[in-house]
């Protein structure tokens, strides 16, 4: 009994020592276990604080000051030569409404401010004008015919573009008795265009002082496009034939001012 007794209690003992064994082994995957998350929770941290949002890129500003340059200016000036998209205007009869042989008369050479673009090509005002001259010599470099063909389209374009940006001052039928000038705006009064020195004028004049402004009218480059300019003045043209006094020359300008029609 007494030996059956002791052995009984040698397999309790031993099941204890293992119980604590399984304990302490618990307890030491368990550190294992939070020393590994908080290792891995440090990588984490510092993957974090590495990070550089596109936000926080180190970059020049414009119109700001920077050291890294020589002149201290971080807007870099443009290369040479450079030409705002839409802007390289090759066609001097459509953009300028002037010859593409450019004729070396006296007179004051400014920049075509179409658009607002100070890339836009120079052009060369005429001289003071001289009594009796005819209108090739007073518009030398002004063209003499519309750069693509007048359509019954773009003239009813042209009747609403005049409507909106030249009736007010030049009249609706272009006598220059438009409302500005009724209500007072009339030193100088604006110009009449059934007078026979605009019906003589070239359409590249009329193109000219559109887009650069003439006397008190100032430039409606930002607001009347290139195409609508030309449609404009096609409705000018029409005009003046339409007021074209009876047993008058309907034929208006040197040369033929050539409005073309599609078919």
């Amino acid at each position: 009994m007494f030996v059956m007794w002791n052995c009984e209690e040698q397999k309790a003992v031993s099941r204890t020592q293992k119980a604590e064994c399984l304990r302490a082994w618990a307890g030491i995957a368990q550190c294992r276990w939070i020393f590994s998350c908080l290792l891995l929770t440090a990588f984490c941290l510092l993957a974090v604080g590495c990070r550089r949002d596109m936000q926080d890129q180190p970059k020049s500003l414009a119109y700001r000051e920077s050291r890294f340059y020589k002149d201290g200016i971080s807007s870099r000036p443009l290369v040479e030569g450079t030409v705002p998209r839409g802007f390289l205007r090759e066609d001097r009869e459509l953009y300028l409404g002037k010859k593409a042989a450019v004729n070396n008369q006296a007179g004051p050479v400014l920049t075509q401010p179409a658009g607002a673009s100070s890339t836009a090509p120079a052009i060369r005002l005429p001289a003071a004008p001289v009594l009796g001259a005819s209108a090739a010599a007073l518009y030398p470099d002004d063209v003499d015919t519309f750069p693509f063909p007048i359509t019954k389209e773009d003239l009813d374009r042209g009747q609403e573009r005049f409507n909106i940006f030249c009736s007010v001052c030049h009249g609706m039928t272009g006598y220059g008795d438009g409302m500005v000038a009724r209500r007072g705006f009339n030193r100088p009064a604006p110009a009449n265009y059934n007078q026979d020195r605009l019906r003589q004028a070239p359409v590249g004049h009329f193109f000219d002082v559109m887009t650069n402004g003439w006397g008190a009218m100032p430039s409606y480059a930002s607001q009347i496009p290139v195409e609508d300019r030309w449609k404009i003045i096609a409705y000018i043209r029409a005009l003046q034939l339409s007021q074209m006094p009876p047993g008058g020359n309907p034929t208006i300008g040197e040369g033929a001012n050539k409005v073309t029609e599609k078919k």
